[in-house]
């Protein structure tokens, strides 16, 4: 691993952790995932999936801490299928949207939503990280599918001249 890997997972650890941690505490660090979600989305506008392979902090966490532990298996056929993939990214969005509409006034809870979010999915990132592969929540990643999704309607592909 070079330097520079090992400097962004541990950077991605400690991010991970912070959220995870903190967000219990101090709800407002919950916003740090809605963050998360932006970046993501203006990264793919310029390169589809760019932010799955080069910023992504909860794969990178997922990757190092969980790489000595998994079982190194492959996923079930039907679990990284699209349409899987799609219904958890459906239902993902159609929570954050609705909770993003009811609870606007309340910034606590709003922040409280995005760190329960973060912390549900990151105890089903563990578990079948464990049981399959390392970054197995990758393949699944509500994220990625939006990513996904928003390059496959050319809305972050560059044009060439």
């Amino acid at each position: 691993m070079t330097t520079r890997t090992t400097i962004q997972s541990a950077i991605s650890i400690a991010f991970v952790l912070a959220v995870a941690v903190g967000g219990f505490y101090y709800p407002l660090i919950g916003f740090a995932v809605a963050l998360v979600m932006v970046v993501a989305l203006a990264m793919t506008l310029a390169r589809p999936k760019s932010f799955c392979a080069y910023a992504c902090p909860r794969g990178k966490a997922l990757g190092l801490a969980l790489r000595p532990f998994s079982r190194g298996k492959p996923l079930p056929r039907g679990f990284a299928s699209p349409t899987s993939k799609r219904a958890l990214c459906g239902f993902m969005m159609f929570c954050v949207i609705g909770n993003i509409a009811r609870l606007a006034e309340a910034p606590q809870a709003l922040g409280t939503f995005f760190w329960g979010l973060c912390v549900i999915s990151l105890a089903a990132g563990v578990v079948i990280g464990l049981i399959y592969r390392p970054r197995a929540w990758c393949a699944v990643c509500p994220m990625g599918t939006l990513q996904e999704t928003v390059g496959a309607v050319g809305l972050g592909k560059r044009k060439e001249a």
